[in-house]
C-alpha cells in the first residue's frame, strides 16, 4: 500500500512541476525532486499483485497526443509527432525493418521502425510483442514515403513515422472475437455482442459522426428558425394511441408509467403552453415486432407550430431537410424547388404504396373497371425487359393471391383481355385496342394482372408489393437501373383520417385513426365524421423518400368539442379510454391556438444518408431482431426481492 501511495504522489508531483513524463526517454535533470522521487519510486519493492494489476498497462501519465492518425499529410513531414491509437497487424520484413499501422478515430498511419541500432533493441522487441488492437502511444518523426512505397489508397499514404519510442496503454488482455478490419466474416449477432470492438470499424466511426453532424445541423437550423428545445418527461402514462406501449412498475401497488411513443401530447400541452414553436430531438418506444428499419426505442425529429398551416410546416421541413443534406452528403436536393406533392389516392392507384418509390417507373395502370366496384390493373413490362417466363411464374406465385400474367403476341393482342381468368367480370364493352393505345400495349410485352376495390385504404396493394418485387429482379439482372445517389423526396397527402381497425373483426365496423387521434379532419369533410366518417380526410402529411417514409406530420384538432366527439363517436373509446385524455381536452380547453406539426425518423433519415440497409448501422448500441441489447444481456429477469417491491407476480 506504501509503495501504490508513493507512486501517486510521484505521479502528481511530476504533473504539477510540469516534467517530462514518466515513460519518455527525455533525460530528466538528475537534481530535480520529481526525478529524485521517481528513483525512489523504480527502486522500491513492488508487490506481486501490483505486477499483475499492472501488467501490459500504463497506469498514470503518459506523453500528450501531437496530432491524430489521419490530419497528418505531407506538410507535416519533418515534425516530431506524438500519436495513439490501435495497433493493427504488424509486418516484419527483417530485424531491422518493421511496420506497423496504427489507427485512431480520424484514420490510419504507417509506422516504421528502421535500422538495427542498438538503442532501439528494446522498441523493436516491444513491437514484436505487441498484439492486434493493443493500444499505444506512439513517438517519431514525419517522413515522406519513398515513390514506389506510396499506398494511394489511403488518405495519409504519402506518409509514415520513423518510430523512436512506443508505449503501450493497455495491450489486449484476451482473445479478440473478431477483428474490426475483418467484419466481413462476422455474423451481425456477435458484432453486436461486441459492439465495442464493432464500433471501431471505419464505416461505423463515419456513421456516428454524421449522425452527430445532422444533429447540429439540425439543432442550429431550428434555433435559427425561433423554435424552442424543450425536453418532455420519459415517464409518461398509457394511452390508447394504438401502437403497444412498453409499461414501468412503481412502487405503489397497481400504479404503472409508460413511456412514451412519441411526446405527442405532451408537444400539444406546450402549444397551449405558448411556447409557440417547439422541437426535441426525442427518445420514443414502441413494443412491436421488429423488422431492419425497426427498434423498440428510436429517435425522432420532433417538431410543433403554432398557428401555422400545411404548408408553412412542409416549407420549414424541406428546409430543415436541405440544410442537412447539403452539410453531410455536400449536395443540394430539389434547390430552388419545393418538394413534390402527391395524393393519397394516387400514390396507392399508380404505385400501390403510400409511401412511393418514384426512382423507376414500372406504374400500375387502370386498365377497366369491372363489376361490384373493381377495377381492373396492370403493370405493363416492356420488351427490353424481358424476363424468363419461370422468373414470372416465381413472382406471380409468391403472392397471396396468384397474379396472372400475360405475354403479349401477334396471335393474343387483339383478345387477350377477354382471355383472362375474370373476364366475365369485364364489361362487354370494353375496347381492346383502345386499352393497349392507353397503356401502350405492345408485341413482345408483358402485362402483370390484378383486380381490387376501387376504393383503396391501407399502405400497401397486392401489385405494390408486385412492383417492388419486380423492381428487384429487374435490378439484379442488370435490365433496370435505380441510382443510389437520386433523392426523390415527395409529400403524400390526403389519407382518410380513419381506416378500418385491424384489430377488431371486419363486421364490426370498427374504425382506427389512420395516424393517430389527434389530426384534424378536413374542414370541407366535416359533415361526413357523423353518418360516413369512413370517407373523412385527414390534413396529414407524410415526407417520403426513395419509398421510405422518413416523416409525418398533420395539423391537429384543437377544438376540445371535436376531440371528444371524435373519441367518443367515432374511434368508440370507453369512458375509461377517453378519461386518459383528459389533460390534453383540458389544454385545448384553455384556449389552445390553432397548431400542428411532424416527426421525422433520425434513425431512417441517417440510415439513407449512410447508404445503408438497416437502422442498427447508425445506432451506437442497438437492438437485434430480437430486441435483446446483446452488449449488456437486456432485458434481464429481477431478484425476488425486487419482484416483491415491485408487487410484481411472473406467471407462465
Amino acid at each position: 500500500m506504501q509503495v501504490f501511495r508513493l507512486r501517486q504522489v510521484a505521479h502528481h508531483a511530476m504533473r504539477n512541476l510540469g516534467t517530462a513524463v514518466m515513460h519518455r526517454s527525455v533525460p530528466m535533470a538528475r537534481s530535480t525532486p520529481a526525478f529524485i522521487l521517481q528513483q525512489r519510486l523504480y527502486s522500491a519493492p513492488v508487490s506481486t499483485l501490483q505486477q499483475e494489476l499492472l501488467e501490459g498497462v500504463t497506469f498514470g501519465d503518459f506523453p500528450s497526443r501531437t496530432h491524430k492518425c489521419g490530419q497528418i499529410n505531407k506538410s507535416n513531414v519533418g515534425e516530431h509527432v506524438v500519436l495513439t491509437g490501435w495497433a493493427q497487424n504488424i509486418r516484419k520484413f527483417s530485424d531491422d525493418l518493421m511496420f506497423l499501422p496504427l489507427r485512431d478515430s480520424t484514420g490510419t498511419i504507417q509506422l516504421v521502425l528502421k535500422g538495427s541500432d542498438q538503442d532501439k533493441t528494446k522498441l523493436r522487441q516491444n513491437l514484436q510483442d505487441l498484439t492486434a488492437e493493443s493500444v499505444i502511444c506512439a513517438e517519431g518523426r514525419i517522413v515522406a514515403r519513398d515513390a514506389g512505397t506510396i499506398n494511394p489508397k489511403m488518405a495519409t499514404g504519402e506518409i509514415e513515422v520513423d518510430l523512436t519510442s512506443v508505449t503501450v496503454l493497455n495491450k489486449t488482455h484476451k482473445s479478440l472475437p473478431f477483428l474490426p478490419s475483418n467484419q466481413a466474416v462476422v455474423n451481425e449477432e456477435t458484432r453486436l455482442k461486441y459492439r465495442c470492438l464493432d464500433l471501431r470499424r471505419d464505416t461505423l466511426q463515419r456513421n456516428l459522426r454524421s449522425r452527430s453532424l445532422a444533429a447540429w445541423v439540425i439543432r442550429d437550423y431550428l434555433i435559427k428558425n425561433d423554435f424552442v428545445e424543450v425536453e418532455t418527461p420519459m415517464l409518461f402514462k398509457s394511452t390508447p394511441e394504438g401502437a403497444r406501449e412498453f409499461v414501468v412498475p412503481t412502487r405503489n401497488p397497481g400504479a404503472f408509467y409508460a413511456l412514451p411513443q412519441s411526446p405527442q401530447q405532451y408537444k400539444q400541452l406546450l402549444m397551449s403552453s405558448g411556447i409557440d414553436r417547439y422541437f426535441q430531438i426525442a427518445k420514443c418506444f414502441r413494443d412491436e415486432d421488429l423488422r431492419a428499419d425497426r427498434q423498440p426505442e428510436f429517435t425522432q425529429i420532433d417538431l410543433e407550430v403554432s398557428f401555422g398551416s400545411a404548408t408553412d410546416i412542409q416549407n420549414l421541413v424541406e428546409g430543415l431537410v436541405k440544410s442537412v443534406w447539403r452539410t453531410v452528403k455536400k449536395t443540394e436536393v430539389f434547390e430552388n424547388q419545393p418538394f413534390p406533392r402527391m395524393n393519397y389516392q394516387v400514390a396507392m392507384s399508380k404505385y400501390g404504396s403510400d409511401k412511393p418509390d418514384t426512382r423507376f417507373g414500372l406504374e400500375i395502370q387502370h386498365v377497366t373497371d369491372i363489376s361490384e366496384d373493381n377495377i381492373l390493373e396492370a403493370i405493363v413490362l416492356k420488351g427490353d425487359m424481358k424476363l424468363p417466363g419461370a422468373d414470372l411464374k416465381r413472382l406471380s406465385q409468391a403472392q397471396p393471391k396468384a397474379v396472372p400474367t400475360v405475354k403479349i403476341t401477334s396471335n393474343n393482342i387483339q383478345s387477350w383481355l377477354q382471355r383472362l381468368p375474370y373476364s366475365s367480370q369485364i364489361p362487354s364493352g370494353a375496347d381492346v385496342d383502345e386499352i393497349n393505345r392507353k397503356l401502350d400495349i405492345q408485341e413482345g410485352d408483358t402485362l402483370l394482372l390484378n383486380t381490387r376495390p376501387a376504393f383503396l385504404s391501407g399502405g400497401q396493394t397486392a401489385m405494390g408489393k408486385v412492383r417492388l418485387e419486380l423492381s428487384s429482379l429487374l435490378q439484379s439482372k442488370g435490365l433496370l437501373l435505380v441510382p443510389s445517389d437520386q433523392y426523390n423526396f415527395l409529400w403524400v397527402e390526403g389519407f382518410p383520417l380513419f381506416s378500418p381497425d385491424e384489430n377488431t373483426p371486419a363486421e364490426n365496423g370498427r374504425l382506427a385513426a389512420t395516424h393517430h387521434p389527434f389530426t384534424a379532419p378536413v374542414a370541407d369533410d366535416l359533415e361526413l365524421l357523423e353518418h360516413s366518417p369512413e370517407k373523412v380526410r385527414g390534413q396529414h402529411y407524410d415526407l417520403v423518400l426513395n419509398g421510405v417514409e422518413i416523416g409525418g406530420g398533420s395539423i391537429r384538432i384543437h377544438s376540445p368539442k371535436l376531440q371528444t366527439y371524435v373519441f367518443e363517436n367515432v374511434l368508440k373509446m370507453t369512458p375509461l379510454e377517453t378519461s386518459r385524455f383528459s389533460h390534453l381536452v383540458d389544454a385545448l380547453s384553455f384556449g389552445c391556438p390553432p397548431h400542428g406539426g411532424l416527426a421525422l425518423g433520425f434513425d431512417r433519415l441517417m440510415a439513407i444518408l449512410c447508404e445503408t440497409p438497416s437502422i442498427r448501422d447508425v445506432i451506437a448500441f442497438p437492438k437485434s431482431a430480437s430486441g435483446r441489447d446483446l452488449v449488456v444481456g437486456s432485458p434481464s429477469g429481477l431478484t425476488e426481492q425486487q419482484l416483491g417491491d415491485y408487487h410484481i407476480k411472473v406467471t407462465e
